[in-house]
């Protein structure tokens, strides 16, 4: 993401043109160029036409970059005397980049001066595309952090968004994800498996048929996890991330790594076990197992979950036991070695809490 050595800084002006206040766009669109490494001069509101080119001319802009978000018909006349005021600079190479509200757009669009339009919909990792020279803006694996705390750096301030996607077969699974990728819905994609891929993996002889797609994909091979893996390999590259499994969680954890490059994985103390019927381990032989995998992935640098609390919330736990879980999550996690701890928050659980209680 960084400017690459001996490459001369890009100069971007950029302002809010006439009487437009609304600046908000402007410096979102500002901290992109930053991180494309570009020098940004940012004007303010309600700038005049010969102010924004003045600026433009005495410092060497490489783009610059205007916004309008009040009325249309005012929006085009403005517009049309900025591209006039702005002929010449843009005969000499300078760039022109518009934004606003999407009728506004169309009309500037409709002009034909500039560059770029945004209509402010657009993926914050499309304007950075655009902003690194990238053909049609279009960026590729190596612009997205793979890793779970890089990109938490790379997106801030803005929160990494995960959701939980897993369809009853495999070939469902496929284009969906491929639809979320190329969507930029998402950061991580929380790959839901049924349960006889947590429980049973690796001995097909306990699988059911009955329950094939019972709550999940029903991922039976490591290159069913690999096809799922691929097809998120577009759009804004996401994340992909899954549950710890219910026995065998070693082998479920190295094939992870190798398969779908776990973000970070969830991982209980006190379930998934005989007590829920979710697998086959007693409930201390569980936990014991839990805080393995814990020290496994903690010996790997890769950050872990313990999806406690709103378990014990969900079956109308009282508060004490929701909050002792919460802290004892946190506590294992980092006993056995965990160097970065995913803490969930699942609010409304169980649903007649209030936001108050929360």
């Amino acid at each position: 993401m960084e400017k690459l050595q001996n490459e001369p800084q890009k100069t971007v002006v950029a302002a809010a043109l006439g009487e437009c206040v609304h600046v908000a766009g402007i410096n979102r669109f500002l901290r992109l160029a930053e991180m494309a490494g570009w020098r940004t001069l940012f004007l303010g509101p309600a700038v005049p036409i010969e102010e924004v080119l003045r600026v433009a001319v005495e410092e060497k802009a490489d783009l610059v970059a205007v916004s309008y978000r009040l009325t249309p018909e005012t929006g085009e006349r403005l517009l049309a005397e900025f591209a006039e005021a702005a002929d010449e600079l843009h005969e000499t190479g300078v760039r022109f980049a518009f934004a606003g509200t999407p009728p506004v757009a169309e009309r500037a669009e409709a002009m034909g001066f500039f560059e770029k339009v945004y209509y402010g919909g657009e993926p914050a990792e499309t304007v950075l595309g655009y902003l690194k020279g990238l053909p049609a803006g279009i960026l590729q694996e190596s612009d997205f952090p793979q890793t779970t705390i890089e990109r938490i750096a790379w997106k801030n301030p803005f929160p990494l968004l995960r959701h939980h996607f897993g369809l009853p077969t495999v070939e469902d699974s496929i284009p969906g994800i491929k639809q979320i990728a190329e969507a930029h819905a998402i950061d991580v994609i929380s790959l839901g498996i049924d349960q006889d891929a947590q429980a049973n993996f690796f001995h097909p002889e306990r699988q059911n048929p009955r329950r094939y797609g019972a709550g999940g994909v029903p991922v039976r091979s490591a290159d069913d996890y690999r096809a799922l893996y691929a097809a998120s390999r577009r759009g804004n590259f996401p994340l992909m991330r899954t549950y710890s499994g219910t026995d065998d969680f070693i082998a479920l954890a190295e094939m992870y790594v190798n398969t779908i490059h776990i973000a970070w994985c969830a991982i209980p103390i006190f379930w998934f076990n005989q007590m829920d019927g979710r697998g086959p381990w007693d409930l201390e032989g569980s936990i014991r197992e839990h805080q393995r995998v814990m020290k496994w992935y903690g010996e790997r640098n890769i950050p872990v979950e313990i999806n406690e609390p709103h378990h014990w919330g969900m079956r109308d736990a009282p508060d004490s036991v929701f909050v002792v879980s919460a802290y004892l999550s946190a506590y294992n996690a980092r006993a056995y070695g965990v160097k970065d701890y995913i803490a969930q928050l699942m609010f409304n659980s169980p649903a007649e809490l209030s936001d108050t209680m929360d």
